[in-house]
């Protein structure tokens, strides 16, 4: 027999197989910069062969060009999604949808109006990639991004939980049914940004939890709802039982976080059977941004981390120097935030959670990760530092420090028709990109003209650039 969950999303199924709404919700999670498009994804349970995908999307409205259409002010974009199976690269999503919006509200609100959307897919079990593209119809303007996942059966004896379904908003009871927002009898509002603080100061989330009646050996659940630090010690948490007589419910929660300090989170929920010692577990990374919350003091740090760390004993410029350096690495929000840090003290703590939140091997004593990376700044500053620049600000310190060392690299010093330029070739990146480097003014500083990798310069005519005069 299937449960209300697979209902509801049979009789969106039928009504419509994929859905694109676009609505004027007004976002304030954060007083920062907005890329164009935010996004993010969930997977819920569907039948035995198949996952029910939700994908997330927001347009920060202000950055696409109004259009004027018979005297009333529209923006207009587009959305493309193409999701493809890895274990034979077949297709089974390439869709594109097209929107337009009346903007003179939205141009009034200024920059925390977004345009918000989800679309639903039904995908069999397996390994897939996604391409998501937004872009604006009246300018070159666009954003693309790629991400992974993995589809399956849960491998477990018992329950089981859905992906957490991040949200600005969470209603219940007088909500409209028809709404695409609804599900469950909850009207969930996405906030694909995943961005919480000022102007939001409520982490609203949705989950699903499954197959609570099968093999019951105790009466009742235990359900924490977690805010875990970079360090995955708890900064909120809430505990309550829940019942096991219905195969499925809803676990949609809230967690005020108007006083914790700016940085990266988990926010994580924990499904426990104390009889059976079981536990499962749902999380998702948010960042808070509330720039007024003072960083916590070096004393906060009870393993003594952060003392014994380099950036305990760091003055105030050379932490603006490491910072600086390790700026490709961060996130507009955290971007913003070093911006608003003035004490010595906030700025050392902010640095050694940047990194600490980036060990890829915790349980190690030394961060492989941080170390890696300022080898490759140590060469970069000998090999590509100019007159002018240190090695790391260079093009191609950029390209070095984010993606490694190249696979190979073709050099053309002393062409006699052309500029000198050399072409990288990284084969491990999305099945092999390109970086093409000139020196167009003579002075040794090779500009980036080209690069087949999504998200960077693209000019597939750039060989016009290089000719000589």
């Amino acid at each position: 027999m299937k449960t209300p969950f697979l209902f509801k999303i049979e009789l969106i199924m039928k009504k419509l197989f994929l859905f694109l709404v676009l609505l004027g919700y007004s976002i304030t999670s954060a007083q920062v910069q907005k890329p164009l498009l935010d996004y993010d994804y969930a997977r819920f349970n569907y039948d035995e062969n198949s996952s029910f995908l939700e994908i997330y999307y927001s347009f920060a409205e202000y950055l696409l060009r109004p259009t004027n259409i018979d005297g009333v002010q529209f923006v207009k974009g587009y959305l493309k999604i193409n999701i493809k199976n890895v274990s034979d690269d077949s297709l089974i999503v390439d869709r594109e949808y097209k929107f337009k919006s009346v903007a003179s509200d939205s141009l009034t609100n200024g920059k925390n109006k977004s345009l918000i959307g989800t679309l639903a897919f039904v995908v069999p079990f397996g390994d897939y990639t996604c391409i998501i593209t937004g872009g604006d119809e009246s300018s070159s303007l666009k954003y693309e991004d790629k991400f992974s996942f993995h589809v399956s059966k849960a491998k477990t004896p018992s329950f089981f939980l859905s992906d957490i379904q991040l949200a600005s908003s969470i209603k219940q009871g007088s909500v409209d049914p028809n709404s695409v927002f609804y599900k469950n009898s909850y009207e969930v509002i996405p906030n694909p940004s995943t961005v919480y603080g000022e102007g939001l100061p409520v982490v609203f989330f949705y989950s699903e939890l499954y197959d609570l009646n099968k093999d019951v050996q105790s009466e009742y659940l235990k359900v924490d709802q977690l805010l875990l630090d970079v360090r995955n010690n708890p900064v909120i948490k809430k505990s309550k039982l829940i019942g096991r007589k219905n195969p499925s419910i809803v676990e949609a929660g809230a967690l005020n976080i108007s006083k914790i300090p700016s940085g990266t989170y988990t926010l994580a929920l924990v499904l426990t059977d104390s009889v059976q010692n079981l536990s499962l577990a749902s999380s998702k990374k948010i960042f808070i941004y509330n720039p007024s919350i003072p960083q916590p003091l070096a004393q906060s740090f009870s393993d003594n981390d952060y003392i014994a760390s380099e950036f305990a004993s760091m003055g105030d410029e050379e932490l603006d120097e490491v910072f600086e350096v390790s700026k490709y690495l961060a996130k507009k929000t955290e971007i913003q935030q070093w911006s608003g840090i003035i004490d010595l003290e906030s700025k050392r703590n902010f640095l050694f959670t940047f990194w600490k939140g980036r060990d890829q091997e915790p349980s190690t004593p030394l961060n492989e990760y941080k170390r890696d990376y300022f080898k490759r700044v140590e060469l970069a500053n000998a090999q590509f530092s100019t007159f002018q620049k240190r090695g790391y600000k260079t093009d191609r310190g950029r390209v070095y420090l984010l993606y490694g060392e190249p696979s190979e690299i073709e050099r053309y010093p002393n062409q006699i028709d052309s500029k000198p330029y050399e072409i990288w070739q990284y084969n491990s990146l999305e099945g092999g990109v390109q970086f093409v480097f000139a020196d167009l003014t003579g002075f040794s500083d090779y500009l980036l003209l080209h690069s087949t990798l999504r998200g960077e310069l693209r000019d597939d005519n750039w060989q016009r650039k290089v000719v000589s005069n």
